[in-house]
């Protein structure tokens, strides 16, 4: 099986390409000292920025005295690698000219101090073993498709890379950063921001901090999220929700690595490893203007697609009965009520089975759960299958969309009769959750385990109730 992800400037990532191993590849940048008291040093970097300097905060660290103590850094760029001095004292050089930023040119010597360095940009491979396991830390699955993202987890958890999660509502996307932040080694905390939920007012607070006296009702001072996330992971959720006029304040911190707290004249340092996440289409939301393009190109250095769970339906046993026992639920799931799981198009993903498995549970006690127990909607069921068949013989679903709750793609050529019956299943499952939940949205879209905000939108698509 070959599968491929692209990042942003059309760069191969990751290749399957075998059933034992994958191809991992990642832009880096690659230093080498060719003269200077730092001479023979060498440094290869997958950073979207590198910094260089005496300072031992640096991540290129020179002991020529002549440098300063944070002399340059290099920016990673869709037009290539961008140095720019950082107000050094003896200046910073490109073939003999001095520059205050300048793209580097192919085969060009950089000079900082008495030290010359060649820079350039360059692919990094790694091979990456798909291992044989069923599960990895807390995620569960032995599937082709959950045993390659194991591999690639394990290849990229150990880097300072950041790292950009694709996937629908409900399919794990914290769970897997948690996983990463758990085999990075960084021993500070595991931070999540979600930016679908936080007041837009106060996002610029949430992640930056302020200190006492900022603005009336700042009776204290807040740390953010970024420095509660020092030598940690800080996990920015819904990355697509983050209002426009604050990109630009995100992305200078990912370059700097520096905060600057509310009401504050003085940054502070941070050590962080970024990783984000959304549901949308971030290139689309580029190409509409909603999302700014160097910040795309910042997040995007390792992008991972997370499957669907009805793309994975021969997990659904595992990931069930991994949820019975996180949930401690005694009953027994009969091989009628698995079938139907595994029948199900998960609109909700992980999150939905979660949320059908707990209900379930509470309604039949300790006795065996049976699929009317699981009073899945009807119209998002596939044809009936036999509990003696193997996982592996399923009949395959027609290919559905992105997501049944979110914006899709452009269909292919000959896919809209296919787009037009899911919309259909789509609208029956939302008003049968409405007649269950008796028209409670906040219930609703709790049972089809969707934000509250996509329920609302698709109840005035779908003219249904009083979104009419």
């Amino acid at each position: 099986m070959a599968s491929f992800t692209s990042s942003s400037d059309g760069t191969e990532i990751i290749v399957a390409t075998s059933k034992s191993r994958l191809r991992f590849q990642f832009e880096a940048i690659e230093l080498r000292v060719i003269a200077g008291s730092d001479a023979g040093l060498e440094a290869s970097l997958g950073l979207p920025n590198v910094r260089i300097g005496t300072s031992p905060d640096n991540d290129v660290v020179l002991t020529d005295r002549a440098v300063s103590r944070r002399h340059a850094e290099i920016l990673m760029t869709p037009n290539g690698l961008l140095l720019r001095d950082l107000g050094s004292t003896n200046g910073t050089f490109i073939n003999g000219v001095q520059i205050t930023e300048a793209y580097i040119p192919p085969d060009a010597e950089c000079r900082f101090g008495y030290s010359q360095l060649l820079i350039r940009q360059h692919t990094e491979e790694r091979k990456v073993a798909v291992p044989s396991q069923n599960h990895l830390g807390e995620l569960v699955g032995s599937s082709e498709r959950m045993r390659e993202l194991y591999g690639l987890i394990r290849a990229v958890a150990p880097t300072p890379t950041t790292v950009h999660l694709n996937g629908e509502s409900g399919s794990g996307k914290e769970l897997v950063a948690r996983t990463l932040h758990t085999f990075s080694g960084r021993t500070g905390p595991f931070v999540v921001f979600d930016a679908s939920v936080t007041d837009p007012e106060m996002v610029r607070n949430d992640l930056f901090g302020h200190i006492k006296g900022a603005f009336t009702g700042a009776t204290g001072s807040r740390e953010g999220a970024f420095r509660q996330a020092h030598t940690g992971t800080l996990f920015i959720d819904e990355i697509g929700e983050l209002p426009l006029d604050l990109q630009p304040r995100l992305l200078r911190v990912l370059e700097s690595r520096e905060v600057t707290p509310i009401g504050s004249d003085k940054s502070t340092r941070v050590d962080v490893r970024v990783i984000t996440a959304t549901h949308r289409d971030l290139a689309a939301m580029v190409r509409a203007g909603t999302f700014r393009t160097d910040l795309f190109y910042r997040l995007s250095v390792v992008p991972i697609d997370l499957p669907a769970l009805r793309e994975i339906r021969e997990d659904i046993p595992l990931i069930a009965e991994s949820l019975c026992q996180q949930l401690q639920l005694n009953s027994r799931i009969s091989e009628g009520a698995m079938a139907a799981l595994q029948s199900y198009l998960w609109p909700g993903n992980v999150r939905e089975l979660r949320n059908v498995l707990e209900r379930a549970a509470v309604m039949c006690g300790d006795r065996e759960i049976r699929i009317e127990d699981l009073r899945l909607p009807k119209a998002a069921l596939a044809p009936a299958i036999t509990p003696a068949r193997a996982p592996a013989a399923l009949p395959p679903l027609p290919p559905p969309p992105s997501s049944l709750f979110e914006p899709a793609s452009i269909p292919k050529p000959g896919a809209a009769d296919a787009r037009t019956h899911l919309k259909d299943m789509e609208r029956q499952m939302i008003i049968e959750a409405m007649e269950r939940n008796r028209n409670n949205k906040a219930a609703v879209a709790r049972e089809l385990g969707i934000p509250l905000s996509t329920l609302k939108r698709r109840l005035k698509e779908y003219r249904i109730g009083d979104e009419e």
